[in-house]
């Protein structure tokens, strides 16, 4: 009994630090309202049963998925009824080829991060940039100026597609992987 309590608080500790990685790193492109609505919506992830998986910063996956559960399309948002779904309405919006804007809604607004998808939607892998990786040259050719918290507000839907292009470029596409989803069942 000992070691089955011991296994089952060392797995919530790492769900709960993968969510607080995920929350961190997705509050510095922000908007006060969601940028991309219903008719701006992409569907490019299959719906189906998903395991999370985040990374180390040297882009090894950890060691065993955070979270598992069933992903299905609702209003144009990936939503899930399984609980602590990391990305709980999130909607994807086109940027080029198989890269797409992520919106996820936030408590405190709405973040943005790129996500990469492969095998038709059943594999995404995604980044979440901070302001404080992306150039001065960059931010300024999508006229967005670093708030005194470090945040990079975004005010519309063109102004956060040419950064995202301009962040995607200047990177040659060699982005962070922050984490991924692989499609486990349907």
């Amino acid at each position: 009994m000992r070691a089955h309590a011991r296994r089952f608080v060392k797995a919530s500790l790492r769900v709960s630090a993968g969510l607080a990685f995920a929350l961190v790193l997705s509050a510095c492109f922000a908007s006060e309202t969601e940028l991309v609505g219903y008719w701006g919506a992409d569907r490019p992830v299959a719906e189906g049963v998903y395991a999370h998986t985040p990374t180390h910063p040297d882009g090894r996956e950890w060691d065993r998925p955070t979270w598992t559960g069933a992903v299905r399309l609702t209003q144009r948002r990936y939503v899930s009824d399984a609980e602590n779904f990391p990305h709980q309405n999130a909607r994807f919006h086109a940027l080029f080829d198989d890269v797409y804007i992520v919106q996820s809604p936030r408590e405190d607004g709405v973040g943005y991060g790129l996500a990469f998808i492969y095998e038709d939607g059943a594999l995404v892998s995604y980044h979440q940039p901070s302001c404080s990786d992306v150039s001065e040259a960059v931010l300024e050719s999508a006229s967005v100026v670093l708030d005194v918290e470090g945040y990079c507000p975004i005010h519309d839907l063109d102004q956060l597609v040419t950064l995202m292009r301009a962040l995607y470029r200047a990177q040659d596409g060699q982005l962070r992987i922050d984490g991924v989803y692989r499609r486990v069942g349907d």
